[in-house]
């Protein structure tokens, strides 16, 4: 697989020019672009099998799934998998209609539901929406921004202290490693309102992850948050992705708030 690398300028507006220019990756084909969400998500063994989930946590990850693009699917399958029933499940994905829509549906469910030989009450699927950053996001910010690996960022660390306010944990933020770097934070009348952090890394790309206070959703404070992260230096010059369960709205309005690219849908068996 071969990609160039082109500068284009990533800038982000909240009353004075947050943003730099920099480097990103000018790639054209969709099913090259979903190569690489694939390797950013996921960390492969030797035979192509995925071990984990490339997160801080490393969490196992699903047995079996998915995504596709207008060009075509790519399967993810765990190293526990027997091998038999792994090629016939990539089989069956390569046979499949391109998962290219919001509301694309997998034909070989049956198939799938079989190899894996769960039962049809036990199965857990999943559908999901994936999206690709532009390569130039501007963004009116309508809150301060705070940036992981500023002064700006080690004083609000500092600020947190050994106890989480409740406000976080709410969230799902425990400690101040569940705080997955690199990440940027909006802030609301000096608490944090919004949190987009770096929940998938790759070689070639990252993916963010946005969590809200409830009582400010709907404001902007995610999609400023998501903008900001999306021009961290530590990211900028990768592939940058957002993705979200098919059933969330608000997850879906913040992608269309920032104009991101709608890649394709994915699917997973647990």
């Amino acid at each position: 697989m071969k990609w160039c690398i082109s500068a284009s300028a990533v800038r982000l507006s909240s009353g004075s020019d947050l943003g730099q220019p920099c480097d990103v990756l000018a790639l054209t084909g969709n099913l090259e672009i979903l190569d690489i969400h694939r390797q950013t998500a996921f960390t492969f063994d030797a035979h192509g099998r995925m071990i984990h989930e490339s997160a801080p946590n490393q969490s196992p990850g699903r047995r079996f799934s998915f995504a596709g693009c207008r060009d075509g699917n790519l399967a993810v399958v765990r190293a526990d998998v027997p091998e038999p029933v792994a090629r016939e499940l990539v089989h069956l994905v390569a046979s499949e209609p391109p998962l290219a829509n919001a509301e694309s549906e997998p034909v070989h469910l049956a198939e799938y539901r079989d190899l894996l030989q769960v039962e049809v009450a036990a199965v857990e699927h999943y559908h999901g929406l994936l999206w690709v950053f532009p390569d130039t996001l501007k963004y009116q910010a309508p809150t301060e921004l705070v940036l992981s690996g500023t002064r700006e960022g080690d004083r609000l660390l500092q600020g947190l202290g050994d106890s989480m306010p409740a406000s976080l944990i709410d969230m799902g933020f425990r400690t101040q490693e569940d705080l997955w770097q690199p990440w940027r934070i909006a802030m609301a009348n000096g608490q944090i309102a919004s949190i987009a952090e770096t929940v998938r890394t790759g070689p070639a790309g990252a993916e963010v992850g946005v969590d809200t206070a409830l009582q400010l959703r709907g404001q902007g404070f995610g999609a400023a948050a998501t903008a900001g992260w999306s021009q961290h230096p530590r990211i900028s010059q990768v592939m940058r992705f957002y993705s979200t369960g098919r059933e969330n709205a608000s997850s879906r309005r913040l992608a269309e708030r920032l104009c991101l690219r709608f890649l394709g849908s994915t699917f997973a068996v647990q």
